[in-house]
């Protein structure tokens, strides 16, 4: 009988983990559930009961996989209905010239920046009617009565694009804050009872607020059954380009957690057994401006903050490496071995015991960003380099080492595009390759100096930006932190980078940007 697994069998997870259930068969839901690790900080019952419905944290935290696992468990028990909204892949940059539409405005065409105060707010609660009343065959969480016809009939009421994909589809086809039902005014108005803001009747325009208004209204008139729906909203990013697409995306995402609280609270005042729930990345939250809308409140009552921190005990304890040893574990059950126990024994038979001096549990998590990510990236490049390996080596783990940092490199601008461009990326790149670590901040002013002097992307980058506020920015997204008799950075939950200590890149990026070490005296 196989006694030990090669590097290519091992289940490690995705990058991105909606990609772990691609097929959504049973074996791969079975193996997803049965290797997640709920962080110790989410109460589950409290998602399932609709007592929080808001999930934050930094990128790749875990906040997608943990809706899945969520959804994946509450599948599991009777008369329980699923739905995911995907928000940055459904919605294309039509799709948000049509929600701009929806309240009057040209935003996306345009070149000022729009007005702060204008109201996603009626598009979102419309958008989210209308998923719910798709998602309704032949079962219900509602008594089909009266009520729930005419419900119904008013969120179908407008006519939606044509379109075969995207968001598009799900609107309806908008006007100048008009739109054109699919009944005339007779059926709407007789039979049905409903009551729109008409602006032509022989054309059937009416206001769409007008539309909004009444399925709020129905909304709160009919009866629950037992059914229970729950509905994922996911990937609130903001755009990575223009700061006039950067705006507008604050401001979409702000009103959708608006919608989403207030369609939430009707649920829970009429004891409706329907819960919309939501990821967000925290970086989202924090650029969020609220506009008196109280967007905090609304995240700290009925949210968490996802987070991978220890509180003490031995560092083979950390919760990100318990998340390998239950992939690890769910591998070998898949594939019909004996389960590897203890968890010490896991350690002894698929990894080296040290790289480079360091205990190699302190390794693996001193080259991350305290994130599943990190570890799922790490071992998945392995697994792809050496797939016919049984052990993860010292050599494995230092042939790895470049690959590894260019990704991390790569992912990491990802989350600076939304206030540099590409240029200013690669100047930043030629700023601090080669840079030596750690450095006080004179000693970068005294190598930037240099460095402008031979490229002209860190010249156009200093005459647009000041050197300290590209360490700042630098410092929120992990790229560097402060060094010393104290370690901080931003994914430890230290907030502000200290510019009069001394900084270093953190340690997964010297290979990629070339660093090299020196030492204080």
């Amino acid at each position: 009988m196989l006694k030990q697994l090669r590097l290519r069998d091992l289940f490690t997870g995705k990058v991105d983990a909606k990609n772990e259930i691609l097929e959504n068969t049973k074996d791969e839901r079975d193996r997803f559930v049965d290797s997640f690790l709920v962080p110790d900080n989410i109460i589950l019952d409290s998602y399932f009961k609709g007592i929080k419905y808001i999930i934050s944290g930094l990128k790749g935290t875990g906040k997608t996989a943990l809706l899945q696992y969520i959804s994946l468990k509450a599948e599991r028990e009777n008369d329980v209905k699923t739905s995911f909204i995907l928000f940055k892949s459904e919605f294309t940059e039509e799709d948000k010239k049509d929600f701009s539409k929806a309240v009057n405005t040209t935003i996306a065409d345009r070149d000022e920046i729009p007005d702060s105060d204008e109201d996603f707010v009626n598009i979102w609660r419309w958008f989210l009617h209308r998923h719910l009343v798709k998602m309704i065959d032949s079962a219900s969480p509602f008594e089909r009565d009266k009520s729930f016809e005419k419900y119904c009939s008013c969120i179908l009421a407008p006519k939606v694009g044509d379109e075969k994909s995207g968001i598009t589809r799900y609107l309806p086809k908008l006007k100048k804050g008009n739109v054109e039902l699919e009944a005339d005014f007779d059926f709407i108005k007789g039979k049905l009872g409903l009551d729109f803001e008409w602006i032509n009747q022989s054309a059937r325009q009416v206001k769409f607020s007008s539309i909004v208004r009444q399925a709020d209204a129905l909304f709160a008139e009919m009866k629950p059954s037992k059914l229970r729906f729950y509905i994922f909203i996911d990937e609130l990013e903001l755009t990575l380009g223009k700061q006039r697409q950067y705006n507008k995306d604050v401001r979409l995402i702000r009103d959708l957690l608006i919608a989403i609280n207030s369609l939430n609270g009707l649920c829970r005042k009429n004891k409706y057994p329907i819960f919309f729930v939501t990821g967000i990345r925290s970086e989202v939250l924090t650029a969020i401006p609220s506009s008196g809308k109280e967007i905090n409140k609304i995240v700290s009552d009925f949210g968490t903050t996802l987070n991978w921190h220890q509180a003490g005990g031995s560092i083979s304890q950390h919760p990100l490496l318990n998340i390998v040893n239950r992939k690890i574990n769910s591998s070998e059950k898949a594939l019909g071995l004996e389960i590897t126990q203890p968890v010490s024994e896991i350690w002894e038979k698929y990894f080296t015991k040290s790289f480079n001096t360091k205990p190699i549990h302190e390794y693996m998590l001193h080259q991350t960003w305290y994130r599943p990510r990190d570890i799922v990236r790490m071992l998945s490049i392995a697994q792809n380099q050496f797939p016919n390996e049984t052990t993860f080596s010292h050599t494995v783990f230092d042939s790895i080492r470049k690959e590894y940092s260019t990704q991390s490199w790569v992912e990491h601008t990802e989350e600076l595009r939304s206030k540099y461009s590409e240029d200013e990326i690669e100047g930043i790149r030629k700023l601090f390759y080669g840079v030596k670590c750690p450095f006080s901040f004179q000693d970068i002013t005294k190598h930037s100096d240099g460095r402008k002097q031979m490229y002209s992307e860190v010249d156009e980058l200093l005459a647009k930006f000041r050197l300290a506020d590209i360490l700042s920015q630098l410092y929120k997204v992990g790229i560097i932190g402060n060094t010393g008799e104290r370690i901080r950075y931003a994914f430890r939950g230290d907030d502000d980078i200290l510019l009069d200590k001394r900084m270093k890149i953190h340690d997964p990026l010297w290979n990629y940007l070339a660093v090299e070490p020196v030492s204080y005296s």
